[in-house]
């Protein structure tokens, strides 16, 4: 019996028995493959190039990816459930297009959950699958970026149609050149990704900035209650980013934070929070438009 590991592709090289239970050992930094050394200060509990087979069976292993890869499991169960008690709960009192808006939301959050997990079980494939599976990621990244937008802007321009189709295209416009950048063959540098990727979010300001405007400024109950919302949302976001790119607390404690607590986690945690803490603002204006319907009058 023989499995496959490691090389241009997981599938074309052979191993017995006896070298699949070597595989499963695991790796110290330096011993990690290069393409999965991404951060010196996880020193430890690294796989080695897996076959199919073992990366499977990783995900009840105990290493530096297990966090990362039952967090959002956990995450994918969660806004899964939602969905379901969403949809019973809007099905009492809300029209066919918020139940529409609603399930696309959560929807492109599971995606998000699901195509993260895939990314971080099967990443010490080989070095192809690794770039395959981290575009997968990124697009599910950019997908929950994309549905929160256009569920704002749905939401926020719901009784002035033409705003709400000038934002809704810009948004998608913003989100197809995204995944452009992501197809391989291109080879964009990762910090022009990053940026394109940042500057979306900034983006999201403007739209804000127009509706609290338009609606009056904060001499209106909804802008009170939402834009605090909109700014922990940012808040939320840009902790987790900082967690990301400064790479705390395992800077500080190298070795220390291996299995647990290291700043990918903590961007994993963040990110659940924040997809979750913006399906309840959702439901907020949700409850609000159903109970209030629209302003007489609204200055553009």
């Amino acid at each position: 019996m023989s499995y496959s590991v490691c090389g241009d592709s997981a599938d074309k090289r052979k191993v017995t028995l006896e070298r699949e239970e070597k595989l499963r050992r695991l790796l110290r930094f330096e011993e990690a493959p290069q393409f999965l050394q991404h951060n010196p200060y996880i020193l430890h509990g690294y796989r080695g190039c897996l076959t199919t087979k073992l990366c499977l069976e990783s995900i009840f292993w105990w290493t530096n990816e297990t966090v990362n890869i039952w967090s959002h499991i956990f995450g994918w169960m969660l806004f899964f459930g939602l969905t379901l008690y969403d949809l019973c709960l809007l099905n009492i009192h809300a029209p066919f297009g918020d139940k529409v808006i609603v399930s696309l939301l959560l929807l492109c959050f599971q995606i998000c959950m699901i195509l993260s997990s895939v990314y971080h079980t099967f990443s010490c494939r080989s070095e192809k699958d690794y770039w395959c599976f981290l575009s997968f990621d990124l697009f599910g990244i950019a997908l929950s970026m994309l549905s929160i937008y256009m569920s704002g802007v749905y939401y926020a321009f719901w009784c002035h149609k033409e705003l709400q189709r000038f934002y809704l295209i810009t948004v998608l416009v913003i989100f197809i050149f995204a995944m452009i950048l992501q197809i391989p063959s291109l080879n964009i540098n990762s910090n022009i990704k990053l940026t394109v990727f940042v500057s979306w979010a900034i983006y999201g300001v403007l739209p804000t900035l127009h509706w609290t405007v338009a609606m009056g400024g904060f001499d209106n109950p909804i802008v009170r209650m939402l834009i605090p919302r909109v700014i922990g949302m940012y808040i939320i976001n840009a902790i987790a980013f900082a967690f990301y790119m400064l790479k705390i607390p395992e800077r500080f404690y190298p070795g220390w934070v291996d299995y647990v607590g290291s700043s990918h986690q903590w961007w994993h945690a963040l990110v659940v929070l924040a997809l979750y803490y913006w399906h309840n603002t959702g439901m907020l204006y949700v409850e609000y438009r159903m109970n209030h319907g629209c302003p007489s009058s609204m200055a553009l």
